[in-house]
């Protein structure tokens, strides 16, 4: 169902995505070292990978995507669900397509190739914010903000915990 927005929005809408795009992938790209130049610190460590575990890398999509979300929702967001909403499930398919993708790879090549990492992270970033504007320019949610922010805000939290105590588990070993 389309939802009517105005045709000068949609434009705007969409170069707001493909400056996101950008944006997220210099700042991800900045993050990965953070942790390093930082000197180990801590809340350093909250927004950026601390080792090389498949789940720490999946902040350098997160974060800068969360802090453009935020540049653009004053002219995007506010009173439309459909933004949040759209961002969430733009980040959740995004965030599924990397490991998905780094562990199909390595499967056949049974070693990790750094150009193949980069590449698959910019696909990660354009699936995230390319599902992200479908949603955002196709369809109208009915939706409770409050709860698009709690479920963005256990994502951080998550983030945290498991950066703190990484599970024993694939996905989380550096």
């Amino acid at each position: 169902m389309y939802i009517g927005k105005e045709p000068y929005k949609l434009k705007n809408y969409n170069k707001f995505v493909l400056f996101g795009i950008i944006f997220t992938f210099i700042l991800g790209t900045l993050l990965h070292f953070v942790y390093g130049w930082s000197g180990s610190n801590v809340i350093a460590g909250i927004f950026s990978p601390v080792n090389e575990s498949v789940w720490e890398h999946l902040k350098l999509l997160y974060f800068p995507m969360s802090l453009w979300l935020l540049l653009g929702y004053s002219k995007f967001g506010k009173n439309n669900c459909n933004y949040l909403l759209s961002a969430i499930i733009g980040f959740l398919c995004g965030a599924v397509s990397i490991p998905l993708l780094f562990y199909l790879y390595t499967f056949f090549t049974q070693k990790s190739i750094l150009v193949v990492d980069i590449i698959i992270f910019i696909i990660g970033i354009c699936i995230s914010f390319l599902v992200m504007a479908f949603i955002y320019k196709n369809y109208a949610f009915r939706c409770k903000f409050v709860k698009l922010i709690l479920i963005w805000e256990l994502i951080f939290v998550l983030f945290v915990i498991f950066t703190i105590f990484p599970p024993d588990f694939f996905l989380f070993k550096s």
